[in-house]
């Protein structure tokens, strides 16, 4: 009696939050979080075997939209956390609200989690998941994780509870956790790329100079081709042991989201075999995750916006949106809320003279506004900086520029993306 009381209110609360136009995701996990601190063991523990975690330090949001497409395009019926809130609160709040006013979960196949690389350890005490994928293992806010062998060392030990891991064979890490959850049983299945392909990756090895080594051999799915036709991509893969070759489009640029959907393409193979081809072809009809390479048109402005988190990722959206969309304009909007990671130095470890075009226009806002336009200064670009966002934003809508990228932060997102909203209609993330 006393969860059904707390999931009719926290149901209630949520449709009222999102009334008002708030998330409302945050405070009814709180609640329950706060209320009822074993409410996700209680209702998952019966499903455990239906769980699927999507983790590592890129990728993850982007890829959990990708799986859920597949999945739902094989007929199956699939809860997630949609607004890519990855620890407890966020589970919690997309449980409640797929639950009955009774607080019972509704029949469903798949519970598909994006879920935070330190955060999946703790999860998985007391739930034994169905399968573990992990994308990458990359430096990502050292004074949350530290070294990146620490943060292969989290997921693996998440992955030692489920019965299925699916790993990127492209890093080094991921790799030797494979080789030891092996050992101790688990059914291991990778992914990777053909050779002519592996100079695309951008991880560790290619930030510092390292040639990326594409073990074919060890790859159950293999992406041969990516070709980019507008802003879609073609892709084309191939399974060990299969003759045939599976061909299919993605709504998002950039060769990261390639081997995104690779991955997805080597869950689905585990979880719907003989639907693959129908939950690829899906993909097709997903709507672009919001904030990676969203595409937004207020009157005459093209506006591209595309998170950042890290030097990798700063590095293939640079290639994707800057090198190759050749934009008149670059809007940097650095914060160091705890949510984007407090230290700010892995801005050195990005090169913008070989991705930027010197007569492109840089912008700078946010927190870190001006840690981000030394950083430019260093490697010779001219700024212009303020650590006002809604200013920032407001230049931009007035200014004549059409062909506009803008890059921030996590908590820089949202700023954004409430700014943007004045001048046009900005697609709502819940």
């Amino acid at each position: 009696m006393y969860k059904r009381l707390l999931v009719f209110t926290c149901k209630f609360l949520i449709k009222l939050l999102r009334l008002l136009g708030k998330n409302g995701s945050a405070l009814p996990g709180l609640i329950i979080e706060r209320l009822m601190p074993d409410f996700l063991d209680i209702s998952l523990r019966v499903v455990q075997k239906k769980i699927i975690l999507v983790t590592g330090t890129n990728g993850k949001t982007t890829t959990t939209k990708m799986l859920v497409s597949a999945l739902r395009g094989t007929g199956a019926r699939v809860v997630t956390n949609s607004t890519g809130s990855n620890m407890t609160r966020g589970l919690i709040a997309a449980l409640i609200e797929d639950m009955t006013f009774f607080g019972n979960l509704k029949p469903t196949d798949y519970f598909v989690f994006e879920m935070d690389e330190a955060y999946a350890p703790i999860f998985t005490t007391k739930i034994s998941p169905k399968l573990v994928i992990a994308l990458n293992v990359l430096r990502d806010q050292l004074d949350r994780y530290g070294e990146i062998d620490k943060t292969a060392k989290l997921i693996q030990q998440a992955a030692s509870k489920a019965d299925m891991f699916v790993y990127n064979q492209l890093d080094p890490l991921l790799r030797q956790s494979a080789a030891e959850l092996s050992k101790d049983g688990i059914s291991v299945h990778s992914f990777g790329v053909s050779a002519n392909l592996s100079s695309h990756v951008a991880n560790e090895q290619s930030l510092h100079g390292e040639k990326v080594v594409a073990h074919k051999s060890e790859s159950e799915v293999t992406l041969l081709e990516a070709i980019e036709v507008g802003d879609m991509q073609q892709l084309s893969l191939e399974l060990a042991g299969k003759p045939e070759k599976y061909e299919f489009v993605v709504p998002v640029k950039g060769f990261h989201n390639a081997l995104n959907a690779t991955a997805v393409a080597a869950g689905l193979s585990l979880l719907q075999s003989a639907e693959l081809a129908n939950g690829l072809k899906a993909l097709a009809r997903m709507p672009t995750p919001f904030g990676r390479g969203e595409k937004l048109h207020f009157k005459d402005k093209d506006i591209t916006v595309a998170l950042v988190k890290n030097p990798s990722g700063f590095m293939s959206n640079l290639e994707t949106f800057v090198k190759q969309g050749n934009p008149e304009v670059v809007l940097f909007v650095v914060n160091d809320r705890l949510a984007d990671g407090r230290d700010v130095s892995w801005l050195w470890d990005v090169d913008f003279k070989t991705m930027v075009d010197s007569s492109t226009t840089l912008l700078t806002s946010g927190v870190r506004g001006y840690d981000m336009a030394l950083r430019l200064k260093q490697d010779g670009f001219d700024v212009n900086s303020t650590t006002n966002v809604v200013e920032a934003i407001q230049n931009l809508m007035k200014s004549d520029y059409s062909n506009i990228v803008i890059i921030p932060t996590y908590t820089a997102l949202f700023e954004v993306r409430t700014a943007l909203a004045k001048y046009g209609k900005v697609p709502r993330i819940w």
